[in-house]
């Protein structure tokens, strides 16, 4: 039988196996997986201890957004006694966020989101003692996404030296630059005193979860940044071994059920060092499962599609991502 997700690739079936299937007509497995999933990204950004004291006690009418709301005011809870930036640079970023998730879905193109920044209202800068400052690093080289920029450069001169387009990779967030993965993710950094754009960030790559948001995205770009992060990160996983109990080391890293593990021992000092550089394991887990989420539940709302609200089908039926479409239209018939 030709899987939902065949037509993005070979491996894509079983990235989203890594988080199991969830049967959306099912109150129960919907509560239980998104529960699961909510806590795990809090477990790989720090913000657990929270997420516990605001998950609903018990099943509510709509789990998945209650979940996104949970973890979205946990994640806040924990910015507040973390690093602060300038005011004026999370301020830019706010908004910059706000232009970017606008024209990511017009495009179907909200996991990642280029834009030339001179076209932005604030030119994606901002001021600090009297200097302007890009409000974003500019992610131009080869990465764990991808092979680097290669033009065009912005059509007009920027005010705090933009030579490329801007670039966020928003569906793995906090991990947003291809070549810059480091052990916090620099997207947890995007916070001040009064202003937290990271919430944001959060806020769209756990929105990929949701149905209606899953649809609007074009898998067909999140299968080649995934291809794209498996090549390049296959040839370093290849020289762990494979955790078998009772033989394991200590402090060892190893492969367990398609994630990395350290054997009693903390996983945030390991990472794998490759040609594109270092990669935190604690990255490459979180990363990796924003993968699994979207594929599986692409797939969970494909199989459900002729259950969920028409509005929903529709967005499938129309998508600009054929594979959606061709399986959408095929689905709404036989129903």
């Amino acid at each position: 039988m030709t899987s939902e997700l065949s037509c993005y690739g070979a491996q894509v079936d079983g990235v989203a196996d890594l988080v199991g299937d969830c049967d959306l007509r099912s109150p129960a497995e919907v509560h239980g997986w998104f529960r699961l999933e909510h806590e795990a990204m809090a477990a790989a950004l720090g913000y657990s201890q929270q997420l516990a004291a605001m998950l609903p006690s018990r099943a509510v009418s709509s789990p998945v957004m209650a979940f996104q709301q949970a973890g979205l005011e946990a994640y806040a809870r924990s910015l507040q006694h973390s690093a602060k930036q300038p005011e004026s640079q999370a301020r830019t970023q706010s908004a910059v966020l706000q232009q970017l998730v606008a024209v990511g879905r017009e495009r179907g193109e909200l996991w990642r989101v280029s834009v030339d920044p001179t076209t932005l209202p604030t030119g994606a800068c901002y001021e600090d003692q009297g200097q302007a400052l890009r409000a974003f690093y500019p992610d131009t080289a080869p990465g764990y996404f991808g092979d680097g920029w290669d033009g065009p450069r912005p059509r007009a001169e920027s005010a705090c030296g933009w030579q490329t387009p801007l670039v966020l990779h928003l569906g793995t967030f906090p991990w947003v630059y291809s070549s810059r993965i480091d052990a916090v993710g620099p997207g947890a950094r995007w916070a001040s005193a009064s202003v937290q754009p990271a919430v944001l960030g959060l806020q769209l790559a756990a929105s990929l979860m949701e149905p209606a948001t899953n649809l609007r995205q074009d898998a067909r770009q999140v299968a080649a940044i995934f291809h794209h992060f498996d090549t390049h990160t296959q040839p370093l996983l290849a020289r762990l071994p494979v955790f078998q109990s009772g033989r394991a080391e200590a402090g060892r890293l190893y492969r367990r059920g398609g994630f990395l593990y350290v054997h009693q021992g903390s996983l945030q000092i390991a990472a794998l060092d490759g040609p594109r550089g270092r990669l935190p394991a604690t990255a490459y887990n979180h990363i990796l499962r924003r993968f699994a989420c979207f594929f599986a539940i692409r797939r969970a709302t494909l199989r459900a599609l002729s259950s969920l609200p028409a509005g929903v089908q529709e967005l499938a039926t129309t998508s600009t991502d054929p594979c959606l479409r061709e399986q959408a239209t095929a689905i709404r018939r036989v129903g």
